[in-house]
Parts: C-alpha cells; structure tokens; sequence
C-alpha cells in the first residue's frame, strides 16, 4: 500500500517473483504496507510482510484493496 503526496492511498499489487523493494523504488510514494495478497473464499485478504522493506500489511489493506475490485475505484484517504 502506497501513501500519494497528497494523503491518498493506493495499493499496488504485482506477482508474486517480484520483489517488494523493486517496486518501491519505482514509484514516487511512501510506503505503507507491504505483504500478500491471496483469495479467500470470494474476498481479498492482505497479509504477510515484507521481508525486503522490513514492512508489514495492515488490517484495514483487504478492505482498500477489495474496493478497488468492486469497482469503486475510489483513492481511499488514510484516517
């Protein structure tokens, strides 16, 4: 998960082979979070860590993420 300039967050996702520092580094953003995500009986579940930004996901992820597959492609403001 991607803090914006402007507060807003945005979750990044990319395969698995990928490393979580790579792609860090390529974008102009703080990060928020890091881990995995799977596919749990029809829902996203954001979990893990990452071990190369020393960086863990957070609960609130799933949430933010499954409302950009749901179609509310909305940048969700970090409380």
């Amino acid at each position: 998960m991607l803090r914006l300039d402007g507060g807003e967050l945005l979750p990044l996702l990319f395969p698995e082979f990928m490393q979580h520092s790579h792609m860090a580094h390529s974008v102009p953003a703080t990060v928020v979070s890091a881990g995995r995500v799977s596919l749990e009986a029809g829902k996203l579940i954001a979990d893990g860590a990452s071990s190369s930004l020393n960086v863990a996901s957070r609960e609130e992820d799933s949430g933010i993420i499954q409302a950009y597959f749901d179609g509310q492609n909305v940048i969700q403001q970090e409380l």
